[in-house]
């Protein structure tokens, strides 16, 4: 079994990297993760205006692989 943690800054990407790995036999496990990586708080002078985020998602992938049988009788 191969595990992989695939990630992206953006839903879309993460969407587009999982796709493409089913297609080569990877299979998703559970649910996807998003974690804020950085905030960042701006302001008019000392009045506060908004905040910008950045987030990260994440998937975790696994691929079940097929054990050759070596079994010569």
């Amino acid at each position: 079994m191969s595990y992989q943690i695939v990630s992206s800054n953006y839903p879309e990407g993460l969407t587009k990297k999982v796709n493409e790995l089913e297609k080569e036999g990877w299979t998703p496990v559970g649910g996807h993760s998003v974690v804020v990586t950085h905030i960042q708080n701006r302001y008019s002078g000392s009045q506060h205006m908004d905040s910008q985020y950045k987030h990260e998602y994440t998937q975790t992938m696994i691929k079940i692989e097929e054990r050759s049988s070596s079994n010569t009788n």
